[in-house]
């Protein structure tokens, strides 16, 4: 991270944490102004500014020492959040930390750089013409009346030659982007945008083919806020005529690292963000397994706002009631060609830990027939967070692939109110892995989540029968062999 140096000249931006909008009105970006003003006057010079609603551009140049200047636009942005937050009634960052800043050397760059941010509301279609926008300091440079340019304008100015040559380069040059290098990625997406943007997007998916196929219930849909900071979309489907219960859960929370889960990682003082897609469905006929999918990613920061780590992790995993070989060869085979696409070893590795991951060791027994699971997916020398954000969001695209044939196969099949039993009394067994060994459940008790969400995963019917052992070399019996051993899948499927 750039550091603010005395004299030196930099491009300062930033935007709302998860694309939230910084400015809903007018009123918001004048406040916004006479903060600047406020908090930043005597510590830093503005050569020019543009405010756009989720995000802004500003070029200064430090006239204070490196401490207060960086505390001057801190309590800036505090200043700012901490009214905004008032007045919408929310909680937590507004944004993104650290701000952006990038030191300016070039006076050619430079030049190019105040075209880029006075068309910015252009660019955007915001306006047709940069002109016409307020928010930006462009009319500024054409009236002699005081503003936040005021002390650098000339300066500006004299870069362009004179003031009709400034308007005339503004009119008419096109922007070489090609040396925009130190901002070019604000207005495309950080991994963390990415990534909550495309669960936003599989969440629609996977909810509406679902919904689809019940052709009965429909998902409710329930927003909620974290109060240390984020929030999240719940939507869940009961009594269905498929489905009994289920959810596909999205949030995206952040704030300070509760002191457990510090301690969990071995840091101290860290602020974290972390977004993900949970679902879990548990069918209404015992034929149809129950399935779980989670796709995460996870950024945790020091003190000052550096990102000092980040992950990517996820996977799905199938638990059927009754066991039907080509259901289980079939999920297998989908989760195996999407991982092959990435690696060679990600199937045989991931496919192992999912094995290792939803085992009930308190009864020696897997939770399911089991799928991928994979966490801690971090940049390395062959896979880059752009690969791994590839990889999980292609598993993540794949799960209405392994999953809906399942169910159109098995929904009609007829059953005993004795299978029905043995669904609940297996249920039970599932319930005990959540509350008691996954770590996504730990994890979103641990930092306040929302419990409704968390708990969303258990299914409304279950039984718990002492001692229960189904009858010898019944099929309720063959599921629970299997179960004490996990299975090649794709080794049965090839008759090994």
């Amino acid at each position: 991270m750039e550091t603010l140096k005395k004299e030196h000249y930099y491009h300062i931006f930033n935007r709302g944490i998860n694309s939230e909008l910084l400015f809903k009105n007018e009123d918001n970006m004048q406040y916004f102004l006479k903060l600047v003003d406020k908090h930043l006057a005597s510590k830093v010079e503005i050569l020019c500014y543009c405010l756009l609603d989720n995000h802004f551009h500003m070029v200064v140049q430090i006239i204070s020492d490196e401490k207060e200047a960086s505390q001057a636009f801190s309590n800036l942005f505090n200043a700012y959040s901490k009214a905004f937050n008032k007045q919408n009634s929310r909680t937590g960052t507004l944004f993104e930390r650290p701000f952006k800043r990038v030191a300016l050397t070039d006076e050619a760059y430079l030049k190019n750089l105040i075209l880029y941010i006075h068309k910015n509301p252009q660019n955007h279609g915001v306006v047709q013409n940069f002109s016409d926008y307020q928010f930006s300091s462009f009319n500024h440079f054409m009236h002699s009346e005081k503003s936040l340019i005021s002390n650098q304008k000339n300066y500006v100015i004299n870069l362009f030659s004179d003031l009709e040559n400034f308007t005339f380069v503004h009119k008419q040059s096109k922007i070489d982007n090609s040396d925009l290098s130190g901002f070019k990625n604000l207005t495309g997406s950080s991994t963390k945008d990415k990534f909550y943007n495309y669960i936003l997007t599989l969440q629609d998916t996977i909810t509406s083919k679902l919904e689809a196929i019940d052709g009965k219930a429909k998902f409710q849909e329930d927003l909620w806020k974290r109060p240390e900071g984020g929030g999240g979309r719940t939507r869940v489907i009961e009594n269905g005529k498929v489905f009994e219960k289920g959810g596909v859960n999205i949030s995206a929370v952040h704030g300070e690292l509760p002191e457990s889960m510090q301690q969990y990682f071995g840091v101290k003082d860290a602020d974290f963000f972390a977004c993900g897609l949970s679902l879990v469905l548990h069918p209404k006929n015992p034929m149809v397994p129950t399935v779980h999918a989670n796709w995460r990613y996870f950024e945790m920061y020091d003190q000052e706002g550096n990102i000092v780590d980040s992950w990517f992790g996820g996977g799905q995993d199938l638990t059927p009631y009754y066991l039907f070989d080509e259901d289980a060869i079939h999920f297998h085979q989908v989760c195996k060609t999407v991982c092959d696409k990435h690696h060679p070893d990600f199937y045989e590795l991931y496919k192992k830990r999912c094995d290792d991951y939803f085992w009930n060791s308190h009864r020696n027994e897997a939770r399911g027939v089991g799928g991928l699971f994979f966490d801690y997916c971090k940049s390395k020398d062959d896979m880059s967070m752009t690969d791994w954000y590839n990889f999980v969001t292609e598993v993540g695209d794949s799960f209405l692939d392994g999953y809906v044939p399942i169910v159109e196969r098995r929904k009609e099949t007829p059953y005993t109110d004795e299978q029905r039993t043995w669904q609940e009394i297996r249920r039970g067994r599932y319930v005990e892995f959540n509350l008691v060994h996954d770590k996504g459940t730990l994890f979103g008790l641990k930092t306040n989540g929302r419990i409704e969400s968390i708990l969303m995963s258990l299914p409304p019917h279950v039984q718990w029968a002492y001692d229960h052992h189904p009858e010898k070399n019944s099929e309720e019996d063959r599921l629970l062999k299997v179960l004490k051993h996990p299975v090649n899948w794709i080794a049965r499927s090839n008759g090994s």
